[in-house]
């Protein structure tokens, strides 16, 4: 056996307040074995988790990792569309190498913050498959598009085959998806063109949706349609989709999201941060049945931190329905765990510890004062708990941070990395 957690309080999130104490056995990446320890095993190496907690790794459902570069820059801004004017132009003078160092600094977030997969979305996106192969973290990577066909075509041809020749060594960690960006920057055509190659791929579709009240106005202007009819009637809504934000949505957008069961990627500090609204997460969740956690990018949240995600959740579900027990703590952190692993096609691998599945666990160090005493351990990890409370991040297997520690990626240097790449870019950005 190759690795040995014991003394720990697992959270196996396999049923509503289910906790107890024991050990998990480790073996080539799996689980094989979960609560009292077999005494003929031996395990290569052992971590004492007195006073942690055991639980899955978090699922981050919607990002744009290298956004690291634009974290608290332009977040004076009077909405989504407002801020995407003032970023869209100094994005366009990203280079691959930029995207690979902004990748490799929020993988070390993600990690540290206690996150083992996570999605992405965004430009070059080959590199950000290199940075997580390397970091030995799970991603589903976007092969995203913007504009008409033929831009989409032209990226496609451009892009595909490098973003193939990066996954391929990283198979066991990293797959891709296609994400068309959202209605108001890609055509039906585009999003008709995202369906073939979905299902020539094999993959998932992840893609904006009903984020604020304008880009549903503009496409019942443009269709006589909502985001999510549009998507309906395109044939782009179904259990391989997932649908970041879905905030503004109409009855019949409900309806239609019970009928179809695409994943929904609730995102609530970009939606407070950019006033985007409150995303109905209670209801959407009674009828799709399966809601996830995002913390989009870093640049309109401005971390990568699936901690506050979850508190924040909480919050605004009771605000906004009234109704503090519209959503349990349990329910949130099923969302951050396996809500997200379901959105990313990954249930059967991840999102809860049990036999057979990868070891993706977070141990979180419960010896501390705001969490003592330790009542309910779910509403602890919801309310109470902060990201700097995982001491140790396990993905397949592999100990991505012990002792908050990072294993697979030299944080000093990767930090300087992307300050001396972002004065570059905004020297290039300044010049052109």
């Amino acid at each position: 056996m190759d690795l040995l957690i014991k003394n720990a309080q697992i959270l196996p999130m396999t049923e509503e307040g289910l906790s107890f104490s024991g050990s998990i056995g480790i073996d080539s990446g799996k689980i094989v074995f979960i609560g009292k320890e077999p005494g003929s095993q031996k395990a290569k190496h052992v971590i004492d988790a007195d006073h942690m907690l055991a639980l899955p790794g978090l699922v981050n459902a919607h990002t744009h990792l290298s956004m690291t570069y634009f974290r608290n820059y332009q977040d004076v801004v009077t909405d989504l569309h407002d801020w995407l004017s003032k970023i869209w132009p100094i994005e366009d003078a990203l280079s691959p190498q930029d995207v690979y160092h902004g990748s490799v600094v929020g993988i070390a977030e993600a990690i540290m913050s206690g996150t083992t997969c996570f999605t992405d979305m965004y430009f070059f996106a080959h590199e950000t498959c290199k940075a997580a192969g390397e970091a030995k973290i799970k991603a589903n990577i976007g092969l995203t598009l913007f504009g008409n066909l033929e831009q989409s075509r032209m990226r496609v041809d451009n892009t595909l085959v490098q973003l193939s020749e990066s996954v391929a060594p990283y198979t066991s960690f990293v797959s891709i998806d296609v994400a068309p960006h959202a209605v108001y920057t890609c055509p039906p055509e585009t999003y008709l063109f995202a369906r073939e190659l979905k299902e020539k791929l094999g993959c998932s579709l992840h893609t904006h949706a009903c984020e604020t009240k304008k880009e549903v106005t503009d496409c019942l202007s443009a269709y006589g349609k909502t985001p999510i009819e549009l998507l309906a009637d395109l044939g782009c809504l179904d259990k391989r989709t997932y649908l970041a934000h879905c905030v503004h949505l109409s009855e019949h957008d409900i309806e239609l999201l019970k009928q179809y069961k695409p994943g929904v990627v609730h995102n609530p500090s970009s939606n407070c941060k950019l006033a985007s609204g409150i995303a109905p997460v209670a209801r959407i969740l009674g009828t799709t049945g399966n809601v996830a956690l995002g913390t989009d990018g870093a640049s309109s949240n401005n971390n990568l931190d699936m901690f506050q995600e979850m508190r924040l959740c909480a919050m605004l579900s009771a605000v906004s329905t009234g109704n503090p027990r519209a959503l349990t703590p349990y329910e949130i952190l099923r969302m951050a765990t396996l809500g997200g692993a379901t959105a990313l096609h990954r249930a059967h691998e991840c999102g809860t510890l049990e036999v057979g599945k990868d070891a993706d666990i977070i141990l979180v160090d419960i010896d501390k004062p705001h969490l003592t005493p330790l009542n309910d351990p779910f509403s602890a990890l919801v309310f109470s708990a902060k990201s700097s409370d995982v001491d140790t991040t396990i993905c397949k297997g592999n100990i991505l941070m012990q002792n908050r520690c990072l294993t697979t990626i030299d944080q000093e240097a990767s930090m300087k990395q992307l300050t001396r790449h972002w004065k570059q870019l905004l020297d290039r950005t300044t010049t052109s």
